[in-house]
């Protein structure tokens, strides 16, 4: 389910092989990406990508909508994009997700027993809230049933789109973050059968979800992205002056684990840690960041502990990584050593096709448009 679509909207029951699907548009605390898609004979291409990144000094983006709005409106007018039908994520912030396991009264619907179960989850008046399951699972016993649930305060939906309407976009979908994962990994990898765990990282929310082929077991929002570790990259290393830098360093440098720093060439990829300099600075890097990505480890561990509580003989397929984190260097194998479950980091455009057009995109830049890109992809039919 979603939980809101805008009436009048028809689903695409055939395929168009020149159609052009809405823009995804992913809005984070300091970043916006924009992502759309169009069919053609040999599948989904990507028709146009654009980035724009934003200074946000308030609490959240509700309360940044001054700055959103010229941004939203350049974005959905640049050329590379067409039209301003838009599918957008609803801000992770704002969100309440809980796991529900409930049982249906007699002469009572499903809706009417996840209303009632949801109330002593809920921290606001439950008139006040819109709340959706994005699945919904059979239970052990009879009238008994596994659910995820999502709630959110009906006057900050308003607002959300009050402002996407005040820029300019007409809004077909609001979606959330592990619907739009599930659609992406589904596409991008493979069809999920044994469970897997689903990490997308922003810039300072993570979702961490457990999806198995008929439910979703865990979803997690958690108050952890990557402005935490560049900011304390700029702080440790004196690098105010430069934006971009603690970036670039995430991205050559990375993670690399300390047993790791003393192999051999042979037994490491990475042809630079032959030098000593190098050496130097992955210490440095892994010293100062390590601290950070163990509250993320940490994070990762309860939620595994809750998927294997509620199926014992769960064998996790593994750990993927989405969205910014994807830029972290050896996040995978550092991952991997500390839980023991295989990690890879997920870029989809290397997936889905690029137009004619898109010559010039860095394919290697598409972890961070995972969201858009699942986003745009929420009225193809056949997905």
């Amino acid at each position: 389910m979603n939980w809101f679509e805008t009436k009048g909207i028809a689903e695409n029951s055939m395929l168009n092989f020149s159609s052009i699907f809405p823009v995804g548009i992913d809005i984070g605390n300091r970043n916006i990406y924009a992502a759309q898609l169009q069919e053609t004979k040999q599948g989904l291409v990507v028709r146009g990508l654009v980035h724009q990144e934003y200074q946000n000094e308030t609490d959240g983006i509700l309360a940044a909508r001054d700055v959103l709005v010229p941004l939203l409106k350049d974005i959905i007018g640049d050329k590379r994009l067409k039209g301003r039908r838009v599918v957008v994520n609803f801000p992770a912030q704002y969100l309440l997700s809980f796991p529900l396991n409930f049982q249906v009264g007699k002469e009572e619907t499903v809706e009417t027993a996840i209303l009632r179960h949801s109330r002593q989850y809920i921290t606001f008046p439950l008139e006040e809230a819109i709340i959706d399951y994005p699945s919904l699972a059979p239970g052990d016993d009879d009238n008994k049933f596994r659910a995820s649930i999502i709630a959110v305060r009906r006057e900050q939906m308003q607002d959300y789109l009050s402002m996407l309407k005040k820029a300019g976009l007409t809004v077909e979908v609001v979606d959330f973050a592990i619907s739009t994962l599930v659609r992406l990994h589904s596409y991008a990898h493979t069809p999920i059968q044994n469970p897997v765990i689903l990490c997308n990282i922003g810039d300072t929310q993570s979702q961490l979800s457990i999806v198995t082929q008929d439910s979703i077991l865990v979803q997690r929002q958690i108050p952890w992205g990557v402005h935490k570790l560049r900011k304390i990259l700029r702080a440790n290393l004196e690098l105010s002056g430069d934006r971009d830098k603690a970036k670039v360093l995430l991205k050559e440098y990375g993670l690399f684990y300390e047993d790791c720093l003393d192999c051999s060439i042979d037994d490491n990829p990475e042809p630079t840690t032959d030098t000593d300099e190098a050496r130097t600075m992955y210490r440095a890097i892994y010293q100062i960041i390590n601290p950070q990505i163990d509250e993320l480890v940490h994070e990762l561990h309860k939620v595994i502990g809750y998927g294997r509580s509620e199926q014992q003989d769960a064998i996790f397929e593994g750990i993927y990584i989405y969205g910014q984190g994807t830029f972290i260097n050896h996040l995978d194998r550092y991952l991997e050593k500390r839980l023991n479950i295989h990690t890879r980091l997920m870029n989809p455009l290397t997936k889905v096709g690029l137009s004619d057009d898109n010559g010039s995109v860095d394919l290697a830049e598409g972890g961070p448009f995972s969201l858009a890109l699942g986003l745009a992809m929420r009225k193809v039919s056949w997905l």
